[in-house]
């Protein structure tokens, strides 16, 4: 079975590139992150990724859950327009699958979902964040994909909610003792104090597949290649890992992650 973990990119006019790159990958399994639901018709067309990328990708895989964190008709600072989305739209986590979805839950653990109109003290406080906990039914076999976007932390550094954050994670995955994979844009980097409380309890596969450049592309102008490992992959020990590749691209400010796997019986 093939899983590709993905932030998308709220500022990124992409969505018909992510849904045909998406269909030639040929997954069972997707996971976005900052992929957006609008509202209104109104809302411009780059803010409608969930339902463009869903007209390409849903034929063959017909089960989704969107786990939304926030609100917004816009996003302004100190009052003054920063984003204009022109109508309504949430922003979220989604997982999309050719297997059907028997549970799912959208937990925040940092702030609750709420209305988001002002930016300015996003750096100090942040906006809601939440994981997403699926449970997929594979030939008769449960298994559970928790995706997460992660809390700013500066430098992409520890911090008391980063730390919070993974413990949360880690205690949410162990619930139920079932195959479990966790991906997402933790938003760490790798030798964090909070990374570590993951790689303690999961396979770590950007550790173990020795991904240590990057998981950024190189859209965004203030990283370069080779200095931000920040999503991630990881595995209990009923998952049997046939590959994992990070795939250059340039399609997202972050890069596609692409697991191969099994069921341990």
């Amino acid at each position: 079975m093939k899983l590709i973990s993905f932030n998308i990119g709220i500022k990124i006019d992409n969505s018909k590139a992510i849904g045909k790159f998406i269909e030639s990958q040929k997954p069972d399994i997707v996971a976005f992150q900052e992929i957006i639901r609008h509202f209104d018709d109104a809302v411009f067309d780059m803010y409608k990724s969930k339902s463009d990328i869903e007209k390409i990708i849903s034929k063959r895989m017909p089960y989704s859950f969107f786990g939304p964190q926030w609100i917004a008709d816009a996003m302004r600072k100190n009052g003054k327009m920063h984003r204009d989305f022109n109508g309504f739209v949430e922003q979220g986590n989604e997982v999309i699958s050719k297997f059907p979805i028997t549970n799912a839950t959208n937990e925040h653990y940092h702030k609750q979902y709420s209305l988001e109109l002002e930016w300015a003290n996003f750096h100090t406080e942040d906006h809601p964040r939440s994981v997403q906990i699926v449970e997929l039914d594979i030939d008769g076999r449960t298994v559970q994909v928790l995706n997460l976007h992660g809390l700013y932390s500066k430098g992409k550094l520890d911090s008391e909610r980063t730390i919070a954050q993974c413990r949360y994670v880690l205690n949410a995955a162990k619930r139920k003792n079932i195959p479990t994979i966790i991906v997402g844009d933790f938003n760490l980097f790798p030798d964090t104090e909070s990374m570590q409380i993951m790689n303690k309890e999961f396979r770590n596969l950007i550790n173990e597949y020795k991904i240590v450049n990057t998981t950024r592309s190189d859209y965004k102008d203030d990283v370069k290649k080779g200095d931000s490992v920040v999503d991630y992959i990881l595995v209990n020990e009923m998952i049997e890992v046939n590959n994992f590749e990070v795939i250059d691209t340039d399609i997202s400010d972050h890069l596609p992650l692409i697991l191969d796997f099994d069921i341990i019986d």
